[in-house]
């Protein structure tokens, strides 16, 4: 039997373009890959092997579906892939090709059990598997949420969970769902399993700086992915294909691309609750380059009950700026942490160990290995604010919620925090 080795380093986004395939060969699993997974070598042999098999489903054939599915082989040698969802039947045949390439007999998803078109979701998730991941628009993940976890599915989610206020409370219901019933809900979330960021974080919630006092989240890049599609492609093919560019799909590049920014900032202020959030600036122009209707920027500011005020920026543009910044000022310090730093009045700045060239993708396959071992010890997630089988997907519950109040705002209208995410959600 072929077996995928691990990639410290993968690129979903890549993966059909072929920047980034795996040989079938036999898993490897080096020590480092381990430690960021909260693994040691006997507790993960323990763990993987003589499970039952875990058959894969995925919902959205690009190359964060494609990707993940990789990953989930990789985590755990009883995982097969065994079927296929996209709206479009030449996604569901290119991500066949890579899988099989990769995963060797591990990929078993024959031509009956490839779904192609609007029913295609609902299709898989009847087909007999265990394990869906959701990957395709965030328009579509509160939907397929509810019907996996109805099937009593075990389910990935990518980022964010929905796109507006609707979409949340479908996901927060699915949450409950899947809660009581034992099932296993993770997410994309992946700086969660980044060793410099937990260090990071740590350091500031351990109290270095003292009190939090402000956050500043700002992005400032190129612009995302887009597809070139043929004269002859319809205006509805070409906002599904390049969904990520319409926010009736993506809810916008301030919600599908900075909500990992925006929980980074929950993750420091716990269940401190925003009170409100304005635009600054005015309202902006979609972004010039290529097509779609989602504004170049977006800038809001968010006031918490603490009396935190987060500033949080994203603009994409063919002219991109300054890059990323995400900087926490404290009573008596401030941290940076994307650069992993943390500077205490009168002291030597700490810094976070880097990660070794080459590791810094293994955030992503650390969250497949954790949620993959959620589901086979049975025992649920925990943290200091709580517990559950689905807190991993309530907090991108609450970042997804932080992130539709911030595109509201920049619309000039406006939602209160309370009643947005499930009162049960958790930082």
């Amino acid at each position: 039997m072929s077996t995928p080795s691990r990639a410290s380093a993968l690129s979903r986004r890549s993966l059909l373009a072929g920047a980034c395939t795996l040989p079938a060969a036999s898993l490897a699993l080096p020590a480092a890959a381990l430690e960021l997974a909260g693994l040691s070598e006997r507790r993960f042999a323990a763990f993987s092997a003589g499970g039952r098999t875990l058959r894969v489903g995925v919902i959205g054939c690009g190359g964060r579906g494609t990707g993940a599915a990789m990953q989930a082989a990789i985590a755990d040698p009883a995982v097969r892939v065994v079927a296929l969802a996209d709206l479009f039947e030449d996604q569901v045949a290119s991500s066949a090709a890579v899988l099989e390439r990769s995963l060797g007999d591990r990929f078993q998803a024959p031509p009956e059990r490839r779904y192609v078109g609007p029913g295609a979701a609902l299709e898989l998730i009847g087909a007999g598997v265990d394990v869906v991941i959701l990957a395709g628009p965030p328009s579509t993940r509160p939907a397929h949420l509810e019907a996996a976890v109805t099937a009593g599915l075990h389910v990935w989610c990518e980022t964010p969970a929905a796109i507006d206020p609707a979409g949340l409370s479908r996901f927060a219901a699915g949450l409950d769902v899947a809660e009581a019933n034992g099932l296993v809900v993770a997410s994309g979330l992946c700086s969660r399993f980044s060793s410099p960021t937990v260090s990071t974080m740590e350091r500031v919630l351990d109290g270095a700086m003292g009190t939090i006092r402000s956050i500043s989240l700002h992005h400032d890049g190129g612009l995302p992915w887009w597809k070139p599609l043929p004269a002859t492609a319809s205006a509805a093919e070409q906002l599904e294909r390049n969904w990520i560019s319409y926010a009736s799909r993506s809810g916008g590049s301030f919600l599908e691309h900075h909500v990992h920014a925006l929980d980074r900032a929950l993750w420091l202020l716990g269940n401190d609750e925003p009170v409100a959030v304005e635009r600054v600036g005015q309202s902006a122009a979609p972004a010039a380059g290529h097509g779609g209707d989602v504004p170049e920027a977006v800038r809001v500011r968010y006031r918490f009950a603490s009396g935190v005020v987060l500033d949080a920026s994203c603009r994409r543009s063919a002219t991109p700026g300054s890059g990323t910044a995400e900087t926490v000022i404290g009573s008596h310090g401030r941290a940076d942490l994307l650069g992993g730093t943390v500077e205490e009045a009168g002291k030597t700045p700490w810094q976070a160990d880097r990660c070794r060239p080459g590791d810094a993708g293994a955030m992503y396959q650390a969250g497949i290995d954790a949620f993959l071992r959620t589901i086979r010890s049975g025992l649920a997630d925990r943290d200091d604010t709580g517990t559950g089988t689905t807190l991993s997907g309530r907090r991108l519950l609450r970042a997804t919620g932080l992130a539709v109040m911030g595109r509201m705002a920049a619309e000039g209208r406006s939602i209160a925090w309370k009643g947005l995410v499930s009162p049960s959600a958790r930082a």
